[in-house]
C-alpha cells in the first residue's frame, strides 16, 4: 500500500499567521496529506513567511534554505507576509519552488495538485533524477520569462508566483478548521487587514483594509475546535477590536465562543487600545471563561513620537485605560510592544518613554529595535538614529521587561492559580498558563496535558513559576 504524500509547515510572526498555518496544514489534510514534524523529510514543505521587520525577513530567507538542505527533494513552498511585500526577493531565494501571497494561500493544496501530480516511476525521467533518486512528485513544468542561474535539486527554473496586488476586501469565510495536533490552545482567525496605516507598519499595504469573519463560520470553527480537544480558543486578526459583522463586535463574537460546550477558555490576543471598548472589559469582568489578560501595544511612551508614529492615542489615554481595566480586573495580566530608536526619537523623548513604562503596571513588554520597512512612512523620515544608540536603548529597556517579568512572578508566589496545562518541556516540567498569561511549571506525574488544575505557585524561575497542587 502506497504511503501518503508528506507535508511539514512552518511559522514565523504572530498568533494570525499560526492561524493561518493551521489553516493551511488542514486543506492539505483534506487532500491525504500526512501532517509531519518540521524538518523530517517530505514531500512539500510550506513556510508561512513574516515581514513586521527586516530580522524576520532574514529569518524567512535562513528557513526556507534550511529546510531545502532538510528535504532536498521536496517542493518548497514560502506563503504570506514576506512572499506578498517582496515577491522577487523571496522568488530569488535558492530552493523556492512556489510564491504564494496572502490571498492565495489557502489555495496552495490544490496548486500543488495542478502542477505536481505524481508519483514518476523510476528512471523515467533523467532531467528529474538526482544521485538516483527521484522526487515523490512529478516535477513542476518550466515557467515562463527569463531564465536565471539557480540550481534547484531537481530543476534549473524559475519559481511558480502566486501574488495578487490587491489583497481581497470584504467579508469572508473558511470551510475548515485549523489543524493543532500538538496544542491545547487553538488560535481562531476572525478578522483582517488594517485600515490604521502606522508609520512604522506594512501591513495594510500587504493585507489590504480591515475585513472581517462572518460569525456563523467563526462559532462553526470554535465547535470543531473544542470537538477536537481544545479548551482554550485564542482570537487573532491584524486588528481584531475593528471586527465588525452584522452588528457585532468582537465582544459579541467572544460571547458566543464562550458559549460552545467544551470551550473552557477565550483568550484575546494582541489588541489596539483605542479599539478595545468598555463591552469587552464588562465582559472579560464578569464571564468565567475570560482569560483576563490583555496584550495592547505602546510602542511608545513620548506624545510627539506617537504623532510622528501615526499612533492615534496619547500618553494619558493609554495610562487611563490601563488604569480602569487595572481597576475591574485586578488580576489582570497587561503586556505591551515598545519599538526603540524611532526616526528621530531624541534622548529626552526616549527617556520619557522609559519613566512612563516604568510606572505602568505592566506583566511583561516586548522590546523591538526600530526596522525601516520599505514604502510605509517612516521610511521616509529624516533623523535616523545611530544602530549604536539603538541597541543602547534596547538594552536598557529589555532591563525594565526583565523587572517588569520578575514583580509579576512574585505576587503570584503563595497565590493559587488555576492554570491549563500543555506538554512536558525538555527541561523535564509540565507547563501551561493562567488566565493572566503566567506561565507555571510543574511536576509532570502532577497534572495531564491538556489538564485544568488549580497550583500553589511556591517559586520563581528566570522563565516560569513552579507550583505544588
Amino acid at each position: 500500500m502506497k504511503s501518503p504524500r508528506r507535508a511539514s509547515f512552518y511559522t514565523l510572526g504572530c498568533r494570525l499567521n499560526q492561524a493561518e498555518t493551521a489553516l493551511i496544514a488542514e486543506t492539505f489534510r483534506q487532500q491525504g496529506y500526512e501532517i509531519a514534524e518540521h524538518g523530517s523529510p517530505v514531500d512539500v514543505a510550506v513556510i508561512n513567511t513574516c515581514s513586521v521587520t527586516e530580522h524576520a525577513d532574514q529569518r524567512c530567507r535562513q528557513e526556507i534554505r534550511k529546510v531545502r538542505r532538510q528535504s532536498p527533494e521536496a517542493v518548497v513552498c514560502a506563503v504570506g507576509c514576506y512572499a506578498q511585500a517582496d515577491t522577487d526577493a523571496v522568488a530569488g531565494i535558492l530552493g523556492v519552488d512556489f510564491v504564494v501571497g496572502t490571498d492565495r494561500k489557502y489555495a496552495l493544496a490544490e496548486i500543488i495538485s495542478e502542477r505536481c501530480v505524481g508519483p514518476i516511476p523510476e528512471s523515467t525521467c533523467d532531467d528529474c533524477a538526482v544521485g538516483g533518486r527521484t522526487r515523490g512528485l512529478k516535477p513542476l513544468a518550466r515557467t515562463s520569462g527569463a531564465s536565471r542561474d539557480v540550481l534547484s535539486p531537481l530543476h534549473q527554473q524559475q519559481p511558480e508566483v502566486h501574488v495578487s496586488q490587491r489583497p481581497d476586501t470584504g467579508d469572508f469565510d473558511y470551510p475548515m478548521a485549523g489543524y493543532y495536533p500538538h496544542s491545547t490552545r487553538a488560535n481562531i482567525k476572525i478578522q483582517d487587514g488594517c485600515d490604521f496605516c502606522c508609520a512604522f507598519c506594512l501591513l495594510p499595504r500587504v493585507r489590504g483594509a480591515a475585513r472581517s469573519r462572518r460569525i456563523a463560520d467563526v462559532v462553526a470553527e470554535g465547535h470543531e475546535l473544542a470537538r477536537r480537544g481544545h479548551k482554550e480558543l485564542v482570537i487573532t486578526g491584524v486588528n481584531i477590536g475593528t471586527y465588525r459583522h452584522e452588528g457585532k463586535t468582537v465582544a459579541d463574537l467572544a460571547r458566543a465562543l464562550s458559549e460552545i460546550p467544551g470551550v473552557e477558555r477565550i483568550r484575546v490576543s494582541s489588541i489596539e487600545p483605542s479599539t478595545v471598548g468598555d463591552d469587552l472589559l464588562d465582559w472579560m469582568a464578569s464571564s468565567p471563561k475570560a482569560c483576563r489578560h490583555l496584550h495592547l501595544p505602546l510602542q511608545s511612551g513620548d506624545d510627539s513620537v506617537l504623532v510622528r508614529m501615526k499612533r492615534v492615542y496619547t500618553t494619558t489615554e493609554y495610562a487611563r485605560f490601563i488604569e480602569r481595566a487595572k481597576t475591574i480586573m485586578p488580576d489582570i495580566g497587561l503586556g505591551t510592544d515598545i519599538i526603540v530608536g524611532f526616526p528621530g526619537e531624541t534622548d529626552r523623548e526616549y527617556e520619557r518613554t522609559l519613566r512612563f513604562v516604568e510606572d505602568l503596571p505592566l506583566s511583561y513588554l516586548h522590546v523591538f529595535s526600530y526596522s525601516e520597512r520599505p514604502k510605509t512612512a517612516a521610511a521616509y523620515y529624516d533623523a535616523k538614529n545611530d544602530p549604536g544608540r539603538i541597541k543602547d536603548r534596547s538594552g536598557q529597556m529589555h532591563e525594565v521587561a526583565a523587572r517588569k517579568k520578575r514583580a509579576f512572578f512574585e505576587e503570584h508566589i503563595g497565590r493559587r492559580v488555576e492554570v491549563l496545562f500543555e506538554t512536558v518541556d525538555e527541561d523535564g516540567w509540565r507547563k501551561g498558563f493562567t488566565g493572566s498569561y503566567l506561565r507555571v511549571g510543574i511536576e509532570p506525574r502532577a497534572a495531564g496535558e491538556n489538564q485544568l488544575a488549580i497550583v500553589e505557585v511556591r517559586e520563581k524561575t528566570n522563565d516560569f513559576c513552579v507550583a505544588n497542587t
